[in-house]
């Protein structure tokens, strides 16, 4: 196992990337073998290599996306923690690779990221501390799966200090994913960095584990002198009200999406608390009754989901974590439902104010796109899970026909289309890359956007007809117009007081 403390700085961060990327020895994050079904097998995915170098694409891929015999796993914990748990690649079957299509380059990259692993919010990790102070209170040795209690300790002894920022050790540091993120970047794109004495911006919501992981980021793509050599700079954007159109945060700023509590921001929240009351008791009673604890009493909704919250928070910060072992896979495929109706309904397609607030960013990225090169090449925005909802919502990107925009409350919609897991993890990413392309043919010859989900090509539902299922710059631009239209301007929609700007900060220097 390995674990890095303190903060990746200098060479470091060089021993850091190779032992993780090519010396890895961490232990997978999944339930033991007597909570999976005994006809479940890991199948060959079709990218046979067992090496953390992916030629497909022309850069690493963590290794723990694939077993020891080289083969993906069919079922893995950390694609069931719906946001909750580290970065990891999207895989879907049949995607097509994301090396670029022949005679096609990557001319402009605008791209919009959650910040990197972190550990619990002030508010979930108190709720986890009420339960473990709770537990340990009572004095008497748990049983069965919770027996790992008795000589358990939190994963964090300085919750003051910890709370809501970045993790700095193990294999899954925050620090880290993004340092590595923005090699990954260097890597891909490094062809559209500017030329020496030119700085480019990066922009960042006004939270510090935005801001740290947005210099991370940089440090991966720029350098780790990167501020002293002028060749980056990270432009911190307020999440206040009074941004109003011109922000990254726009439930910060919809003055209806606030003061709604039953269709607004809470709309989430609540859905949640719904379908928990319908999936936990179940749980708790295993935990409880059937395991001869007794003593513990009555788990609430809220503590038996504060334990599934920890496997995924401890994996982050410890490599692994006990928790996940509590739970068999139908009861994290609960728990990942749970987390996709959260998002679902406070800035997904079950949220009315939703498209109008992903529109304020999509739109002003669909301006540069169509402006192209000449006005910059590199565009990274950094900001939060719940920004990002309400742009893939105003995309269209993941369209359900059988349940938008109401997914139930009352049991597993298991053929739905909104799956948080792979496309919002910690360090999630959504990439848009203009293309511009050569070929012989009307098809193939033009200006192109590809649409790239955690290295996953996504193609654009209704838009896929160009070179590596990529939308015609021209139909792309069309449809957020479209979409304007439709929705009706943001300060209309949400009765944001101020001057109707859009975005006006995503200018890059020198350009």
């Amino acid at each position: 196992m390995h674990f890095f403390p303190g903060l990746l700085v200098g060479f470091g961060v060089l021993t850091i990337i190779i032992s993780i990327f090519l010396n890895s020895k961490v232990t997978p994050v999944l339930p033991p073998a007597s909570h999976f079904p005994a006809n479940l097998v890991c199948s060959s995915g079709n990218r046979p290599s067992n090496s953390p170098y992916f030629a497909g694409w022309n850069t690493w891929f963590h290794p723990e996306r694939v077993s020891s015999s080289g083969q993906f796993r069919e079922w893995n914990i950390l694609h069931h923690l719906g946001g909750n748990g580290p970065w990891i690649q999207r895989t879907t079957p049949n995607s097509i690779e994301n090396s670029l299509p022949d005679k096609c380059e990557v001319e402009q990259v605008h791209m919009l990221s959650r910040h990197s692993e972190r550990y619990p919010t002030r508010n979930a990790g108190e709720r986890h501390l009420a339960l473990v102070r709770r537990l340990k209170d009572l004095e008497v040795p748990l049983n069965g799966s919770l027996s790992f209690f008795n000589n358990w300790t939190y994963f964090t002894q300085v919750p003051e200090r910890d709370f809501d920022q970045l993790t700095s050790t193990g294999p899954y540091a925050g620090t880290l994913g993004a340092f590595t993120t923005g090699t990954r970047f260097r890597t891909r794109y490094g062809h559209l960095l500017p030329s020496q004495g030119i700085k480019t911006k990066i922009w960042a919501s006004d939270s510090q584990r935005v801001i740290e992981t947005a210099k991370y980021f940089a440090a991966g793509v720029f350098g780790i002198d990167w501020e002293q050599m002028q060749r980056a700079e990270v432009e911190v954007v307020p999440e206040t009200l009074d941004q109003h159109t011109n922000t990254l945060t726009p439930g910060d700023t919809c003055v209806r999406y606030i003061e709604d509590t039953a269709l607004g921001h809470d709309y989430g929240r609540n859905m949640l608390a719904v379908f928990q009351n319908a999936y936990i008791p179940l749980i708790a009673h295993r935990l409880v009754d059937e395991e001869n604890n007794q003593a513990v009493g009555n788990l609430s909704a809220l503590e038996v989901y504060g334990m599934q919250e920890m496997c995924g928070f401890e994996s982050i910060v410890r490599g692994t974590s006990p928790w996940c072992e509590l739970f068999t896979p139908k009861e994290w495929e609960h728990f990942e439902y749970a987390r996709d109706l959260l998002h679902y309904y406070r800035g997904g397609p079950g949220n009315k104010y939703a498209a109008a607030m992903g529109l304020l960013w999509l739109h002003a990225t669909g301006q540069l796109l169509q402006a192209g090169p000449e006005n910059g090449t590199l565009f990274f925005s950094f900001v939060h899970d719940g920004d990002i909802a309400p742009m893939l919502t105003v995309l269209d990107l993941f369209p359900d026909p059988k349940y938008d925009p109401h997914l139930p409350v009352t049991h597993v919609a298991e053929d739905r289309v909104w799956r948080v897991s792979t496309v919002m993890p910690m360090g999630g990413r959504i990439s848009f890359e203009r293309l511009r392309c050569s070929g012989s043919d009307n098809v193939s010859n033009g200006t192109y956007v590809r649409i790239n989900v955690n290295d996953d090509i996504v193609p654009l539902p209704g838009c896929s007809s160009g070179p590596g299922e990529s939308c015609p710059l021209e139909k792309f631009t069309a449809r957020i117009s479209r979409k304007r239209e439709e929705l009706g301007g943001f300060a209309e929609v949400c009765k944001t007081s101020g001057l109707d700007t859009g975005i006006t900060f995503l200018k890059q220097p020198g350009f």
